[in-house]
């Protein structure tokens, strides 16, 4: 499934309401489902205000897919790669945080059994979500 969006909050909850629906059908447990919905906002979000800068012109692409194991979400802005953006999900809960924006990528971690972010080369920047059917079948990165 994929959905396009512009960049204006409040796209971001129909987004989250479509992959829950997705995410439902996968047949990922209520609470998982909670999960998905949380991050999906708060990825959504960051695309719009933070890769985007809330250009409405510009697109949020949300690409979802499925196996016998997980469901994997790739939310991709047209922004670049942020040069200060850690290269692996553990060092984000080192990262400082002067205030309470920016605690997003944190709840991400936190809620998803795997997150990588990386530049594509035909859209901007992408963050790779992964929810595992069964989470104990994988390492949750947290």
């Amino acid at each position: 499934m994929q959905l396009i969006i512009p960049s204006v909050l409040g796209y971001e909850v129909v987004v989250r309401d479509a992959v829950a629906s997705f995410a439902q059908r996968y047949g990922l447990p209520p609470d998982r489902i909670e999960d998905v919905k949380t991050v999906l906002c708060e990825a959504c979000t960051n695309a719009i205000e933070h890769g985007n800068g809330s250009d409405p012109h510009r697109r949020v692409r949300v690409c979802c897919t499925v196996d016998e194991q997980s469901l994997v979400i790739a939310v991709c802005d047209e922004g670049e790669l942020p040069p200060t953006l850690p290269g692996k999900p553990v060092e984000w809960f080192s990262m400082p945080y002067p205030s309470r924006r920016g605690l997003g990528l944190k709840l991400i971690v936190a809620l998803s059994d795997e997150v990588s972010i990386a530049a594509d080369p035909t859209f901007g920047t992408c963050i790779r979500l992964v929810f595992y059917r069964d989470p104990r079948s994988g390492i949750h990165t947290s």
